[in-house]
């Protein structure tokens, strides 16, 4: 199945084209923050990217990886669309310093900092589930078990689809 990631402009939506079916990452509406938009989008197509993964083949550490990242983008993104446009550049720069960007501790805390909404028990319980994630997942050789990459998925899906509904 091939598929094309193609941003569209009109109604504020992503969409993409398959031949057989819609990921349902891609037809959520886009942050209002402009700057807030790649992160979006990588955090959308992150988390489709996972699910196939673990899906189509047993690439387990490679979804856990990606959705990890998912989870990231779309932090990022809630971060962005929070604050006021002249403070965006400021936190973007934030991202690259210390590892902050990789950091879902940091990066809920300048959320919560920026007056974001309280994340909701479920949700906490969610971080708690991923709290493993890390930029070093990349060198892992082996393979994380099935279930545990099915659990990580559906917490970081859970993180997703509620930052998604705050923008």
């Amino acid at each position: 199945m091939a598929v094309s990631f193609q941003p569209s402009v009109d109604r504020g939506a992503v969409t993409v084209a398959e031949k057989h079916e819609v990921s349902y990452y891609f037809r959520m509406p886009l942050p209002s923050a402009q700057k807030a938009r790649p992160f979006y989008r990588a955090a959308m197509q992150r988390m489709d990217d996972a699910r196939f993964l673990l899906e189509k083949g047993e690439r387990t550490n490679a979804a856990v990886y990606l959705a990890g990242y998912g989870v990231e983008c779309v932090l990022k993104a809630l971060l962005i669309d929070s604050l006021p446009s002249k403070k965006q550049n400021e936190i973007i720069n934030e991202f690259r310093k210390q590892g902050h960007g990789h950091n879902f501790d940091w990066l809920k805390h300048e959320y919560r900092k920026a007056g974001g909404a309280a994340f909701p028990s479920a949700v906490q319980r969610d971080f708690i589930t991923i709290s493993t994630w890390g930029t070093d997942l990349r060198y892992e050789t082996g393979t994380i078990k099935r279930k545990e990459a099915e659990a990580f998925l559906s917490a970081a899906e859970a993180i997703v689809k509620w930052a998604d509904r705050r923008m």
